[in-house]
């Protein structure tokens, strides 16, 4: 899968969903590196788990309702990404008799995990007040990169609210520096110091 930069930071499922996304997951990797295409089908897999199903909250409920059968939703499905390869459409309907494609979203974030790990790459989160340089985005991988003896793929969000500095999350870690930060912990700082004066 190619590294994208629009991907959302998440934590992974847990539990139960998270073993059988993952099971899920390792299958398609395995029949799609045996073929030379693993990039190809995480790309398919991302465009139906984030493009489609991530931004229609409609779209994911009929997947992932019950209430309707494997064979009422196979023709839409056919319809819908008959362009996709022969993996991919025999992994769709793999899940629809399986009533899994409510996992669909999990199967990603499990699938592009282990492309990451193979790929020496991790994800990164980082909230600015403002939008980085390509000066300091640069500064900001190479120093990440540093750290973490891996290849960071940044995912910037501009939040003006933060007033300045960042907020940079991998995994569940978060480096916080933001004004905002600041300002709140000399505040509650103060307050305290008012309180037991």
């Amino acid at each position: 899968m190619t590294p994208d930069a629009t991907h959302e930071t998440v934590l992974e499922a847990t539990g139960a969903r998270a073993r059988l996304a993952r099971v899920y997951a390792e299958a398609l990797l395995s029949l799609a590196q045996a073929e030379g295409k693993a990039d190809d089908v995480g790309d398919e897999l991302r465009t139906v788990a984030v493009d489609v199903i991530g931004k229609s909250p409609a779209v994911a409920a009929y997947l992932d309702s019950p209430a309707f059968t494997a064979a009422a939703k196979m023709p839409i499905l056919g319809a819908a990404f008959g362009s996709a390869s022969d993996l991919f459409k025999k992994f769709l309907h793999v899940l629809t008799q399986n009533n899994r494609l409510g996992l669909m979203r999990d199967i990603h974030a499990a699938y592009q995990a282990i492309r990451d790990r193979q790929a020496g790459r991790v994800r990164v989160l980082v909230r600015s007040a403002a939008a980085l340089t390509d000066q300091q985005t640069g500064e900001l991988k190479a120093t990440l990169a540093g750290r973490l003896n891996k290849e960071p793929i940044l995912n910037v969000r501009v939040e003006p609210e933060l007033l300045g500095g960042l907020i940079v999350q991998v995994g569940d870690r978060v480096y916080d520096s933001s004004v905002r930060t600041r300002l709140d912990t000399l505040r509650n700082t103060l307050m305290g110091t008012a309180t037991h004066g």
